[in-house]
């Protein structure tokens, strides 16, 4: 569960190299899109038994996501939510749901067991009408007002809330609660890729039948999400209420995850003050195929400019700002040296690319750094350089640190996420947001490019012992086992906290 098929990344790569290399494992693929139109970009397995796509924009109704009725079970549904049904049978969880929401500390679970009421009651009563009636406005109207002038009284400096401001968080919340709709498929495990909307069927499933739900996470949802409403010009009003839905669903996920799979040791600090059980964590680092990212001595005169590769997605998240400050800071140093980043800016980041390639140009590094569009391969690129950067501010346990590695390559990597435990005892690390700091270490590496060799072998080396493609594959194999054996022993019927689970 996440947006693999439909959108490429570190997360959807790793999505693919998992379900292609478990063959013996049958998926069920269930992604969240932006709108009805996105198209996979990756062709399916052979094991792959059915693809749900779930579009969170773009649908004026969310009848149009249940082709599985026939056309009288529609028209019954869509007469199904009359005002009395909705106050009696739905304002009441989803009630609760909002005051939880506002509250500073909130019970995991019973977050947990409001989306299933609500869910339930989908499941017989129309979406759109209820969310777009008014005892559900009245409702929400009166908890959000509530909960937010609670909220207020804690900070120094808050919006006065409008109308306007709680029509656009029902908005919101109507399509976020759209995942709720959603039929469960008849699976052994729930695998989600985040502690976000796409681990609701997960919390769902757990309380509907003995399915296990494991939860992976690459990098830590919360904390990207903080990062980016801090960013954004929303009333602080929007920001709270985005900031504590997200909190809340994570710490349901926590909740009733059976075993939680974090990509790196990082994550468990995260994990655990946002009430993760301690017992439940267990990492499993990803890592490429080492028969595919194999290291090529360049073949490179000595007269051709030293290179330095940046290979990931344009995103404000990738401070690439900060990498052509760094890029003018070493061109001072060695002007013969050169950035390639390869990469382009996804629907929605043309702006940051558009200031990035604005700072390069007050900074005169057109020749310096050179923006080099998608790869042709990924391997291909790391070989074509002395080492590899990461200037991320945030990150899980990044695919382009350890291809790099497996390339034979060092990496001068930011202190984000998962990137210090790969690069320990064969890279530099460097503080976030520091140009000088990064610029010192890749100077030292062109002025030293015996100790750069030195370091991409024992990048290599490192790799290979601990981040292969097969050896996270394996483990999630093992996983996959332990949790269909726990399901199976354990009693059908809703969750009653963490059963067995001793992942």
């Amino acid at each position: 569960m996440g947006t693999y098929p439909h959108y490429t990344g570190g997360v959807s790569t790793w999505c693919d190299l998992l379900v292609r290399g478990l063959p013996e494992v049958r998926f069920t693929l269930i992604s969240l899109v932006a709108d009805p139109s996105a198209k996979p970009v990756y062709d399916l397995a052979p094991n792959v038994e059915r693809l749900i796509t779930v579009p969170l924009w773009g649908t004026g109704d969310v009848l149009e996501l249940k082709r599985h009725l026939s056309l009288f079970r529609l028209i019954r549904h869509k007469r199904s939510a009359s005002t009395e049904i909705i106050r009696r049978l739905f304002v009441p969880p989803f009630e609760r749901f909002v005051q939880l929401l506002w509250q500073d500390e909130a019970s995991a679970a019973e977050v947990g067991e409001m989306l299933y009421a609500m869910a339930i009651y989908f499941r017989e009563h129309d979406y759109d009408a209820t969310l777009r009636s008014e005892p559900v406005w009245g409702c929400f109207l009166q908890q959000t007002q509530q909960g937010y002038a609670r909220f207020r009284q804690t900070m120094s400096r808050a919006d006065t809330l409008t109308l306007l401001d709680v029509t656009d968080a029902l908005r919101l919340l109507y399509r976020w609660l759209t995942v709720l709709t959603i039929p469960l498929p008849e699976v052994a495990v729930m695998h989600t890729v985040a502690a976000g909307l796409c681990s609701l069927p997960g919390i769902l499933a757990r309380q509907d039948s003995n399915v296990s739900f494991l939860l992976t996470e690459h990098g830590i949802y919360l904390r990207e999400r903080l990062l980016a409403l801090a960013r954004s010009e929303d009333t602080l009003f929007n920001q709270a209420f985005q900031a504590r839905f997200d909190q809340r669903l994570t710490e349901a996920s926590y909740c009733f995850a059976n075993q939680i799979a974090p990509g790196s040791n990082y994550n468990h600090r995260w994990e655990l003050r946002n009430g993760a059980p301690a017992g439940l964590i267990q990492t499993i680092y990803n890592g490429p195929d080492p028969q595919v990212f194999t290291p090529v001595i360049s073949s490179r005169r000595d007269d051709t400019s030293p290179t330095i590769i940046w290979l990931g997605r344009i995103d404000p998240l990738k401070d690439l700002l900060t990498l052509i400050r760094a890029a003018a800071i070493v061109h001072e140093a060695v002007p013969q040296a050169r950035f390639v980043l390869y990469g382009k800016a996804p629907k929605g980041n043309e702006a940051y690319y558009q200031s990035c390639l604005a700072l390069r140009a007050e900074l005169g590094l057109a020749e310096t750094v050179i923006f080099g569009g998608f790869a042709a391969s990924a391997e291909a690129a790391y070989n074509e350089g002395e080492f590899v950067v990461l200037s991320s501010i945030s990150e899980g346990f990044p695919y382009s640190v350890v291809e790099a590695m497996m390339c034979g390559r060092t990496v001068v990597g930011t202190a984000v996420g998962g990137v210090p435990e790969a690069l320990e005892g064969c890279g530099f690390i460097v503080e976030p947001r520091n140009p000088e700091a990064m610029a010192e270490a890749c100077i030292y590496l062109l002025q030293n490019p015996l100790l750069a060799q030195r370091l991409g072998q024992e990048a290599r080396a490192k790799a290979l012992a601990q981040f292969s493609l097969q050896q996270c594959n394996a483990a999630y194999l093992s996983t996959y086992q332990h949790l269909v054996t726990l399901a199976r022993n354990c009693p059908t019927g809703a969750y009653t906290g963490h059963r067995g689970t001793t992942a």
